[in-house]
């Protein structure tokens, strides 16, 4: 027989997560989660399920979720992350839809991954980006591979105007985050690094993971900045800045620095995260369906 229990504190739901999650991805870990959760605590509602006839101590399956002030349930610490799911053993996918069932409040659930039938039913929200590096040695490799040979010839051009600058690459220097941070929100005007606390989560995140900072100099001025995480084999291209008025082709640069990184520690897979935003498919990367689930009122 099934049971779901609803867990409220914190310890148990970390414990049910770290349990089930299947760690494929950076979201997946519970160290990412918390690193942004703690800053806002919302009330958990972390749907577990357990089979008694197997074993009632151990969850087969988790919906994770937070009531956010708004009224709404949110995954747990959505705001920044993608690729949120129901973990799941595998035989028991059958309890995703019954899990979702039992959310009985307003939701607004965005940025959700999953293979099962239930979950590819729900509608589609957007788009992630990745590019498989299997048999990748340098960007020249990337090119061969994904760009005709038209666009190749343009585009390094288009680099080698910046790479005639006087420019200086700089790789892990934790004081340019500052400077990330408010390049970026010179760039976008729904920027989620305006306020002293959002900052305050990506800063922390320094001193949890393989974190890799790319910054770029142009006339001895940082004007281009990025974070990226590698985990499990996937370099995570999180958050960037770039100051393009200034330098045209400046992003373009960037990106390049950061696949090269990513091809340099072996990485299985680049992940440029949701959202076209104006190149991932010209780039040519491999969309990931993310799904929504979305209930107002009762």
């Amino acid at each position: 027989m099934i049971e779901i229990k609803c867990i409220n504190d914190l310890e148990t739901a970390r414990t049910l997560w770290q349990t089930l999650s299947p760690q494929k991805s950076l979201f997946d870990d519970w160290a990412f989660r918390y690193c942004f959760y703690k800053y806002q605590p919302y009330p958990l509602f972390f749907y577990a399920a357990f089979d008694n006839e197997i074993d009632p101590e151990q969850p087969v399956a988790l919906l994770p979720l937070q009531l956010e002030s708004t009224g709404y349930f949110k995954f747990f610490a959505e705001e920044p992350c993608e690729e949120n799911r129901v973990f799941v053993k595998a035989g028991y996918e059958y309890l995703i839809p019954q899990l979702y069932q039992l959310i009985d409040r307003p939701a607004r659930c965005y940025d959700i991954s999953g293979e099962d039938e239930f979950t590819k039913s729900l509608p589609l929200e957007d788009y992630k980006y990745v590019l498989p590096l299997t048999g990748m040695k340098n960007f020249s490799d990337y090119m061969k591979i994904c760009l005709s040979l038209k666009k190749q010839r343009n585009w390094r051009s288009d680099l080698r105007k910046v790479e005639n600058q006087i420019i200086e690459v700089i790789y892990n220097n934790q004081a340019d985050l500052k400077k990330l941070f408010v390049l970026n929100n010179q760039n976008f005007s729904d920027s989620y690094l305006q306020s002293n606390q959002d900052q305050g989560f990506w800063s922390d995140l320094l001193d949890l993971y393989n974190c890799q900072i790319v910054s770029v100099k142009v006339g001895g001025e940082v004007l281009a900045v990025s974070l990226s995480i590698v985990f499990n084999g996937i370099y995570f291209y999180l958050i960037n800045g770039v100051d393009s008025k200034k330098v045209s082709g400046l992003g373009k640069y960037l990106n390049k620095l950061n696949i090269e990184k990513a091809i340099e520690l072996s990485c299985d897979y680049f992940d440029a995260g949701l959202g076209d935003c104006n190149w991932k498919k010209a780039w040519h990367f491999d969309p990931v369906p993310q799904y929504e689930f979305v209930r107002e009122g009762n």
